[in-house]
């Protein structure tokens, strides 16, 4: 509209983004101090952060308290041929990603759990919903569901500090060889809007994967959806191989 302005906010944090793309400061290294800053764009300490609440609401950069105010680290890139967790893949790159579980108990399959299963609509299983976050920005909301016999080996499990695949190991000696996994491009559920606190409307994309033991049985059904544009596919070829990745955007 005629008149209007940018806040100085937004100003500010599109300043500070380009220099981080430019390199002036890279992944890990602090920023100048908030002081610093405030004097540099000639702004109060308030509107400044502002400005820094609203990077590192979008993953880039990290405040620890005390420490300072930290560049967050380039992609994470996930390496879809393996069978580790998303946590654990994560944690090999050094990426700090966290969990929130939302629910977590047995629940009635719905159709697609109980085919990808080979269960009956309507059997008891247990019902894991987590939302996965890097910093505080949601990059993931999962759903899992895992079949008895071995979901009541899992009752006491806590989720937001184990891996789902680690305690199907440990708790019931399960050996995960396998995976089929099919991603698309859908609309934005309204349950994953909800619970990720973001606008609905959009396009997402919702990955379904069924992971089987040795025999060949299906252990755990996954649908993850990921979230707008913090996640992208990327594709490394060589003249006998096809690498298909995960990358998380700074």
């Amino acid at each position: 509209m005629p008149g209007s302005r940018v806040p100085r906010y937004l100003e500010i944090k599109s300043d500070l983004l380009d220099r981080i793309q430019r390199k002036e400061f890279t992944a890990g290294q602090a920023l100048p101090s908030q002081a610093s800053l405030s004097r540099h764009y000639s702004v109060t300490l308030m509107t400044l952060r502002q400005a820094l609440h609203s990077l590192e609401k979008d993953g880039l950069i990290v405040q620890a308290r005390g420490r300072g105010t930290f560049v967050t680290p380039g992609p994470a890139v996930l390496d879809l041929r393996s069978l580790n967790s998303l946590a654990a893949d994560m944690r090999v790159q050094g990426v700090d990603l966290t969990t929130q579980v939302l629910t977590d108990g047995f629940r009635p399959m719905t159709r697609p759990a109980a085919l990808a299963l080979s269960r009956e609509y309507g059997e008891r299983a247990l019902r894991l919903e987590r939302l996965r976050k890097i910093g505080r920005r949601p990059v993931v909301h999962q759903v899992s569901w895992v079949p008895l016999p071995w979901a009541e080996q899992l009752r006491d499990v806590d989720f937001s500090q184990h891996s789902l695949y680690q305690s199907l190991r440990g708790r019931c000696s399960l050996l995960l060889a396998t995976a089929e996994e099919d991603f698309q491009a859908k609309p934005m559920p309204r349950n994953t809007a909800r619970a990720a606190g973001v606008p609905g409307g959009g396009v997402a994309m919702v990955a379904q994967r069924t992971t089987f033991d040795s025999a060949g049985t299906p252990i755990v059904y996954d649908r993850a959806v990921i979230l707008n544009d913090a996640l992208r596919v990327m594709a490394r070829r060589t003249q006998h191989d096809i690498r298909l990745l995960w990358a998380a955007n700074p």
